[in-house]
């Protein structure tokens, strides 16, 4: 048909023809599923920016869906996506009809540039972005959102694209603020824990892959360390000092003082030898020695177990020690407090390690691929995605500033999942290879910049890692070397230390007393020092054996053999008799007692007024005194 011309002659032009765009029908009952969730989690608000995000890529094309096993019909719900009258349900399922079905969210995300699909897998990882950051993503100089005041106490916020309407806008605390009752803050790109959780999966598909094993590390120049051997040998020094009460706990751990002293006496092989620097020349022995402190003093309670045993039980009640961890992970970041991490995210990050681990229980892990892996693992829009921050930086009532003492630095809200996430995973890998739990691998060609233990890269559990992390049920203890460490005198208890230091003369003050410099002399009443029953006797001459001199002297023998004859050499009787206290302003009573004759034969009189009857004499006994008139 041809077109008519107006009044004035002008033909006007066709109308231009939309490309046809199909999209998958989603299941009605997963539809309806998303539907209501995003009903249930979003405001009406967010689901109109939502709406409008999407409705700037459908509104190039004429929209149609198309079920299973029908032909396509018009999505009449993309019309009501972007207008305020609609209401919230119908919004919902508008915004559902995308992202209820896999292939349409595939399509959309194809739709958007290879700079903006950058920007979300920065943000999904990093949670907080800069405007910086996210405009040199984008390589775009304009600002990524401005703010219109609405009125005195809302404003709006204007996006400069629409897809990135996804986004909310975060305020944190500025780093160049200072302490004042006006604080001064910085704005940030976010995403809401919905969103996260529904395109996290498609962003960084690289983060839900099985786990596998990797066997051979790339080229480079590694640093291997492990300590299972080590630890293992160190363990009954350790108890020693507990013993000893050289390692008491205060308010935040084992302190400073009281941990070098005894990583002195312990001779602790370190991670980082001949390292200077404050926050690693003692992680070994800070880490060894706080937490078997704490499972001694909070767990276990004094109970006796093997060393491996002993790991079993601390790793199996981490959480009871969660409230110590902020600072034996991150022991150069001044400023955290107890408020502010309360919520123990400290221990999840940890757990969320070991849940990897128990996937690859004989491979070496990167533990750069492991943040991604903590989002996936946690991905549900119920739980938290701020387990690898340590806290909310936005959270303005108990948010402050934290310096990075080893870089000397401010920490923003930008760098928190490398600061905290990062570094606390780098944290953890360190405790369980102090423990003996895990070999590290250093990569000496990647010297620490901002964090403090930034060349740690890949770990790997031991046997005793396994073992003690529940994933096998069996453990062999590595065989001690026996060294001649010292010497003992077949005709007289002296031991004589051979060398100098050494590494188990810490044993000795438990059972021992020094006479010189490397002499010892050994008495039934110094060894028997902190014993309280034939078990704690036994332990003794067991680890005196294992660490001291495995052959002993006759002499010696002897006398070990005399200590445990010894051991409660006094049975206590008293189940036997009914024990009575007379009144020692009694005295009739008194006399009646002493001068019965029959009374006397069947009571033992003690110092005190006390009396002892048996119980098979106590009916008679009873009897004899009603006969006096007396009534027990």
């Amino acid at each position: 048909m041809k077109r008519q011309k107006d009044l004035f002659g002008y033909t006007p032009p066709e109308p231009v023809k939309l490309p046809t765009l199909i999209l998958h029908q989603p299941d009605p009952q997963l539809w309806q599923e998303t539907e209501d969730f995003l009903n249930s989690h979003c405001t009406k608000e967010e689901l109109l920016r939502y709406a409008e995000a999407l409705y700037a890529w459908l509104s190039n094309f004429e929209v149609m869906r198309a079920p299973a096993d029908g032909n396509p019909v018009m999505a009449t719900e993309v019309n009501v996506m972007t207008k305020s009258s609609s209401s919230k349900a119908e919004i919902a399922r508008a915004v559902a009809l995308v992202l209820a079905d896999h292939n349409n969210k595939i399509e959309y995300l194809s739709s958007l540039t290879e700079q903006m699909l950058q920007l979300w897998h920065t943000v999904l990882l990093n949670i907080f972005v800069s405007q910086e950051t996210a405009k040199k993503i984008l390589q775009d100089n304009r600002e990524i959102f401005t703010e219109e005041r609405i009125s005195y106490y809302r404003n709006s916020i204007v996006w400069a694209r629409p897809e990135l309407k996804w986004f909310t806008m975060s305020r944190c605390f500025s780093l160049n603020s200072r302490y004042s009752y006006y604080r001064e803050y910085e704005t940030y790109i976010s995403i809401k824990n919905t969103i996260h959780a529904i395109f996290l999966p498609y962003i960084c598909p690289e983060a839900f892959q099985q786990a596998e094993p990797v066997t051979q590390l790339p080229d480079g120049h590694w640093r291997f360390v492990e300590l299972e051997a080590d630890s293992h040998s160190h363990f009954q020094l350790f108890l020693s000092l507990m013993a000893q009460n050289e390692l008491p706990v205060k308010k935040k751990g084992v302190g400073i003082t009281e941990m070098k002293r005894a990583q002195k006496k312990m001779a602790l092989a370190e991670l980082y030898p001949g390292d200077g620097n404050e926050y690693r020349q003692n992680v070994r022995a800070y880490s060894y020695l706080q937490l078997l402190t704490l499972h001694e003093t909070y767990i276990s309670k004094g109970a006796k177990r093997s060393y491996e045993d002993t790991l079993l039980n601390l790793f199996s009640s981490f959480k009871t020690i969660s409230y110590y961890l902020t600072g034996i992970l991150y022991p150069h970041i001044k400023g955290l407090n107890r408020q502010i991490t309360e919520y123990g995210y400290e221990a999840k990050l940890c757990q969320m390690l070991i849940n990897w681990l128990h996937e690859v229980p004989e491979g070496w892990v990167c533990l750069r691929d492991v943040i991604g892996r903590i989002y996936a693992i946690s991905n549900d829009p119920n739980k938290s995605r701020y387990i690898p921050l340590v806290y909310n930086p936005s959270n303005e009532d108990y948010s402050t500033d934290l310096r990075n003492e080893y870089s000397n630095a401010k920490i923003a809200a930008s760098s928190y999942v490398m600061e905290f996430g990062y570094g606390g995973l780098q944290m953890c890998a360190l405790l369980l290879a102090s423990l003996g739990m895990a070999e590290i691998a250093f990569n000496e060609d990647n010297p620490c910049r901002s964090l403090p233990f930034e060349n740690v890269e890949y770990m790997r559990l031991t046997p005793l890692g396994r073992y003690a992390l529940g994933i096998t049920d069996e453990y062999e203890a590595p065989k001690q070397q026996h060294e001649a460490y010292f010497e003992l005198d077949p005709d007289r208890l002296i031991i004589r230390s051979l060398v100098n230091p050494n590494p188990y003369a810490q044993l000795l003050k438990d059972t021992s007393q020094p006479i010189s410099r490397n002499r010892f002399e050994t008495s039934a009443q110094s060894f028997l020092a902190n014993c309280h029953s034939r078990s704690d006797v036994e332990s003794k001459i067991s680890i005196f054996r294992e660490f001291i001199a495995d052959k002993l002297p006759p002499l010696w023998e002897q006398f070990f053999q005399q200590l445990l004859q010894h051991c409660h050499p006094l049975s206590d009787d008293l189940n036997n008799y009914r024990h009575y206290k007379i009144d020692k302003n009694n005295s009739d009573l008194i006399q009646l007692i002493t001068t019965n004759p029959e009374i006397r034969q069947m009571v033992i009189r003690a110092e005190g007024y006390r009396l002892l009857v048996k119980y098979e004499d106590l009916r008679k006994f009873e009897n004899l005194l009603k006969k006096h008139g007396y009534l027990l």
